[in-house]
């Protein structure tokens, strides 16, 4: 390496001149001597010296942060490759420690034991939402002033906050002079922001208006048009003023004209709500026109954010790039985003990589500088999570292969792109592997990359594996981009949506901050092992305190480091003429969808560095993040001098809370999910044993009603049910039965991974289903405990004249007989039986014969919490003798909780009706949750990747055997074909098996070979009447063991065989299984309506939902589709205990919803008491208030 520019490969680069960067040598130069003399510099952390690679002996990871001082010594490539021939090992265990889920080992990134409690202080194991939410902001802030400390020790703060402050101050010149100003986008794109209606509205309208389908052109981008501009209350015009960009200005008039010609906000006369025939025919003079406006502005952006839409076009207009900034004295590169997305579908994979392979050819022979090339594991397979890295992990190290070049002389750096945090083991396993296979057929790559994110947790321990990586295989250079992340939104959502312990990013901006300089200082400090680190960033301050670290620029250049930008970002500052490359996107404008949302999203984010420079915050230029001890802030600081750690812990940035699970208002933890991301995690899985219910008091096996053991219960029961308990013994029942219920919710945390394989072995559940089983179960455990100690404890005090008192107070109802369905064996089953129990009431279970187990298990589990004899009892029977019809018309039940189908739940009905007539006794009441004909709508405007994965979960999620789960697509045709296509790819990459303890399944059996052939004579009947399957999963049923694959069938296929109407016709019951009727509809409100109102009259009412960009149609959908459950835009399946209470009306069951707040006022009796208070001789309380 030379000691001038970095990355001189490249025979014909020029070197730029040195005289533009007279002026920031003399600023450093001045800063140094300020710094010596107040005794502030600290030696050079590196000493740079002639070499091409260093190999030290392999440190321990894990002993802190594992810094080791760089001995370089210089080592040909050939003497390299023969020195490595160690054979290959597996590592069986995690390469990173895991933050979402912590565990003892956490420090030792050794491996947990997935059937223990994994216990942490705080975190997990507990319901303790305060000790939960205070430990994980305690632990959060002593690992990030871990890093604060490594990082302020490697940087002369001096010198930082000179360079921050010049730079900062060159940057907002140059950011607002008069040619930016008026002649660039950036202060477009700064004005119409996300933290303004008007800017949140643009981009709405911009990013459903690029993916409109051909087939939907006629009518749905002017009916977006007008629900995105002229039926909101925007202003446009608040937004001009004089000294604003007359871009601003000129767009801000423009717009205001086009909102009040198209409608003005809710007005009926000219909005769209008058417009429900038909497509809505364009107004020729408003809507073209802006509908022309709109597509202009888009290509704008796209030339602003992209570099081309194809990969020669964008390596011209980078070359040209190159050569003007060599002529300007600045050194810049590239490298280049094909922009390949997540694949859905096997031939999305196929697509991507060859797109991926003709852009390395091409790129390779370009003549570009040192060239760089980013790759997006997931664009490469639809499988590309952790349940399935044995079939993942070599393929995509195969694929990787084809696209990394070979030769001595080769330039392409191939990196690898960072993903979701959830992914990184898996992504670091690709690397290791494709350097493993690649040295073992002797052709190791001259260098790969790899993209770190410094906002993850586990940032600084990826680069020390990274680091072991580089000593392990030196013959390739491992090089790192460093970043902040995009994506924090979506990984502080996922952590709460898993139940995990922490977040796997951290928390706070300056927290972020602090981790990027922290892992700078490591890649500096070791760039023999990872060399040519790139910084990626466009925060000036950032710039100054890398350059600070380095002791100026030009130990920063010696050393092969180079910052970068994203192209159309970070103009306004030049990275003072130092070695820059930029980040550079390739694609048409339809593919860039989701890039350039995200980039409008970063540039109007309030933390944003370009933010600020836009908002001229001087005081946000030059912040030095290091400055402060995030425990300081805890402790006292940020929170007030008075206010201790587990207060001042409640809430993280923009009011999120410390724990992912403190999801309830501090009432209660949400329920802990599984670390599957633990690489040997099936490993340890298939070690685990499943729960086995005792053989006890709580269960026993019904043979007849005339068995002596049957009878004793009924007349025990019988005998309860008219025992009146209230007053104190009711509380101490009550608030013993919660504490039990909290308990076993532990219990069942605790044994989480045991049950869940009880469930896959009984039920035929896949792991994530049973996993998300267990949880729920956990959740309603907690949530009734709560609403109990709420609601049942104390009585409520009435409203009354004055001189009289008159209290609301619970009671129990009596004996309860809860009859559980097949599909939720325990979440459900659990549900059911809390809810009763915790009112103070008898308990009788009476499962689905095919799942006893669970039902066992459950009772076992409340009597070890605390339940006592007797409150808990399990009727085990089996399809032949009908134990569910004998409990029933005993007539020893005050109740009956009850799921599964309608007829079934009818039969329940007629029989306690029947039982109270013939008997003159108490008539029973009947709590049923039943079946749905479940529709999801979706329209032209949908974002079709996000529709495909709303509709696979919805009906191919737990092989369709949910109650909320989609039976009914009803679809516009002008989306159709795309979408269907999709979802027939996404169907090809689902794995189908009987095998569901492999944890790579995806959709297990159905519970029986009855069922299975039940819904293949459904199917086959349909085919027979001229529907067609468009779509299914790839193999063969077999229905003697229960394997249906899932598929969706077209009611109305394009042929026009069958009629809208004659389509719903088709279907009038549900059908228990993986099947997905389509509906089709033309487009318009009309007829979208008419669908809507045929699928009411069907009579069910348990889900619904909506997938649409266009406001008039979620409005419609929502308005008339009569559900229980509606959702907008995300799958209709997944119900949240208290979240998103469950339950429909009509066929789909009566009473209220489960998870709700009113859920176990169906369990008690409420008693009022009145008393007189003045009966004693006067009204005391009155009279002590009044003066004669």
């Amino acid at each position: 390496r030379t000691s001038g520019w970095p990355c001189r490969e490249s025979q014909n680069a020029t070197m730029p001149p040195a005289a533009p960067r007279r002026a920031l040598t003399t600023l450093v130069r001045d800063a140094l001597a300020s710094a010596r003399a107040s005794r502030q510099v600290r030696p050079i952390h590196a000493q740079v010296k002639p070499a091409t690679f260093e190999a030290p002996a392999v440190s321990n990871r894990n002993d802190g942060f594992g810094f080791a001082r760089v001995d370089l010594t210089p080592v040909s490539r050939a003497a390299l490759f023969k020195r490595w021939r160690e054979p290959h090992i597996d590592r069986g265990t995690a390469k990173l420690p895991s933050f979402r889920f912590p565990v003892a080992e956490v420090s030792s990134g050794g491996d947990a034991d997935v059937a223990s409690s994994q216990t942490s202080p705080g975190v997990s194991g507990e319901h303790d939402v305060t000790s939960a939410s205070a430990a994980s902001s305690a632990i959060e802030a002593t690992h990030s002033e871990q890093l604060r400390e490594f990082a302020t020790n490697r940087r002369d703060a001096v010198l930082a906050n000179t360079l921050g402050a010049e730079f900062g101050a060159r940057a907002m010149r140059s950011f607002h002079s008069p040619v930016r100003k008026h002649m660039t986008l950036d202060p477009l794109v700064s004005e119409y922001s996300v933290d303004s209606p008007e800017g949140v509205a643009l981009m709405s309208l911009a990013e459903a208006l690029i993916r409109v389908p051909s087939g939907a052109d006629a009518y749905m981008p002017d009916r977006l048009i007008r629900d995105t501009i002229g039926a909101r209350e925007l202003d446009f015009m608040a937004l001009m003023k004089s000294d604003k960009s007359a871009l601003v200005n000129a767009s801000a008039v423009a717009l205001a004209a086009v909102r009040k010609v198209v409608g003005l906000g809710s007005s009926a006369s000219n909005g769209f709500t008058k417009n429900e025939n038909l497509h809505d025919p364009p107004r020729t003079l408003v809507d073209f026109p802006l509908r022309l406006g709109v597509t202009k502005a888009i290509g704008l952006l796209s030339n602003k954010f992209t570099m081309g839409d194809t990969i020669e076009n964008a390596l011209t207009r980078a070359g040209r790039n190159e050569r003007k900034a060599l002529k300007n004295g600045k050194f810049v590169s590239h490298s280049f985003d094909v922009l390949g997305e997540g694949a859905r579908t096997f031939a999305d994979a196929e697509k991507y990589l060859a797109a991926y392979q003709s852009a390395a050819r091409v790129i390779g022979v370009s003549g570009i500088h040192s060239p760089q090339m980013s790759i997006k594991l997931s664009s490469l397979s639809p499988r590309f999570d952790e349940l399935s890295r044995n079939e993942c992990v070599g393929d995509l190290s195969k694929k990787l292969a084809t696209v990394l070049p070979t030769g001595e002389n080769a330039e392409l750096c191939v990196f690898i792109d960072a993903e979701e945090q959830s992914r990184v083991e898996l992504t670091l396993s690709v690397l290791e592997e494709t350097l493993r296979q690649r040295y073992l057929d002797q052709t190791p790559p001259n260098a790969i990359g790899i993209v770190v994110q410094a906002y993850g947790r586990r940032a600084m321990q990826t680069l020390e594996f990274l680091k072991e990586l580089a000593q392990k295989y030196p013959a390739t250079e491992l090089r790192v981009r460093l970043v902040k992340g995009a994506y924090w939104d979506f990984e502080m959502k996922e952590a709460q949506v898993v139940g995990a312990g922490m977040y796997p990013v951290w928390t706070e901006k300056k927290m972020t901050d602090v981790s990027y300089l922290a892992c700078a200082a490591y890649l500096l400090e070791n760039v023999g092992y990872l060399p040519k680190p790139a910084f990626a960033t466009h925060n000036a301050r950032t710039v100054a305190d890398i350059l600070a670290m380095t002791n100026g620029p030009g130990n920063f250049e010696a050393m092969g480091c180079e910052f970068q930008r994203l192209h159309g970002m970070g103009e306004s500052f030049d990275y003072q003429g130092l070695p820059t490359r930029v980040y550079s996107p390739v694609g048409k404008p339809d593919d860039l969808l989701a890039y350039l949302i995200r980039r409008l999203l970063e540039n109007g984010a309030n933390s944003s560095f370009l933010k600020s420079l836009a908002q001229k915050r001087d005081d946000l230029m030059n912040v030095d993040v290091l400055e402060e001890s995030f425990l300081a802030d805890l402790e006292a600081g940020e929170f007030g001098a008075e206010a201790s750690l587990t207060a001042a812990a409640a809430t993280a940035t923009g009011g999120l809370p410390s724990s992912p699970r403190d999801l309830y208002r501090g009432h209660r933890l949400a329920a802990r999910g599984v670390d599957f991301e633990r690489p040997n995690f099936p490993v340890l899985f298939a070690a685990t044993e499943s729960f086995v219910p005792a053989q006890g008091n709580n269960a026993f096996q019904f043979v007849d009603e005339t068995d002596l053991k049957f009878k004793e219960m009924i007349q025990s029961l019988k005998h309860k049910k008219f025992v009146s308990v209230s007053g104190d013994s009711y509380v101490e029942s009550v608030t013993r039965r919660a504490s039990a219920l909290d308990t076993a919710a532990d219990l069942i945390e605790r044994d989480n991974v045991k049950l869940s394989k009880m469930i896959m072995e009984e039920a035929g559940k896949t792991l994530v289903d049973a996993v998300d089983e267990v949880r729920e179960c956990v959740d309603f455990f907690r949530f009734y405990a709560h609403r109990a100690r709420e609601t049942l404890l104390t009585p409520q005090v009435l409203p009354t004249v004055t001189g009289e008192s008159c209290l609301l107070r619970a009671q129990p109802r009596g004996p309860w007989l809860c009859v559980g369905p097949f599909n939720f064996p325990f979440a459900i089953v659990g549900g059911l039986a809390s809810s009763a129990f915790v009112a103070g009431n008898p308990v009788v279970i009476k499962p689905h014969p095919l799942t006893p187990r669970c039902a066992m298990a459950l009772a076992d589990i409340l009597t070890a919490a605390g339940a006592s004899p007797g409150d808990i009892t399990v009727v085990v029977d089996d399809p032949s003798n009908g134990a569910g019809a004998a409990l029933v018309k005993s007539g020893a039940f005050a109740g009956v909780s009850f799921v599964g189908s309608s007829q079934v739940a009818s039969k329940i009905n007629l029989s306690l009706a029947q039982l109270s007539v013939d008997n003159e006794t108490p008539l029973a009441r009947l709590v049923a949750e039943t079946g749905g004909l479940n529709a999801l709508v979706v329209d032209a405007s949908a974002l079709p990747e996000q529709a495909c994965d709303a509709v696979l979960r919805s009906f191919a999620q737990s092989a369709g055997q949910r109650c909320s789960s989609a039976r009914v697509l009803i679809l516009d045709k002008g989306v159709k074909h795309e979408l269907l296509s999709m979802v027939n790819g996404g169907l090809e990459a689902l794995r189908v098996s009987c095998d569901v303890l492999n944890t790579s399944t995806d959709v297990g059996p159905l519970i029986s070979r009855q069922a299975a052939q039940k819904a293949h004579k459904h199917c086959e009947e349909l085919t027979r009447n001229g529907c067609v399957v468009v779509a299914r999963t790839i193999g063969t049923d077999d229905l003697q063991n229960g394997l249906f694959h899932p598929r969706v069938i077209d009611l109305n296929p394009d042929s026009g065989t069958v009629s809208t109407t004659q389509a719903l016709d088709l279907i009038d019951k549900e059908i228990f299984a993986p099947v997905l009727h389509v509906v089709t509809y033309d487009g318009s409100r009309e007829q979208l309506r008419q669908v809507l109102d045929g699928m009411n009259k069907k009579g069910f009412a348990l889900t619904g939902g909506v997938m649409t960009r266009c406001a008039s149609t979620k409005k419609l959908v929502t308005d008339t589709l009569n559900c229980g459950n509606f959702y907008v835009n995300r799958d209709v399946v997944g119900a949240v205990v208290e979240s998103q209470p469950f339950g429909g009306h009509g066929l789909s069951g009566n009473g209220a919803k489960a998870g709700s707040e009113a859920y176990l006022e169906q369990f008690v009796s409420r008693k009022v008491i009145s008393e007189d208070t003045t009966a004693a001789g006067g009204n005391v309380e009155l009279m002590r208030g009044t003066s004669a």
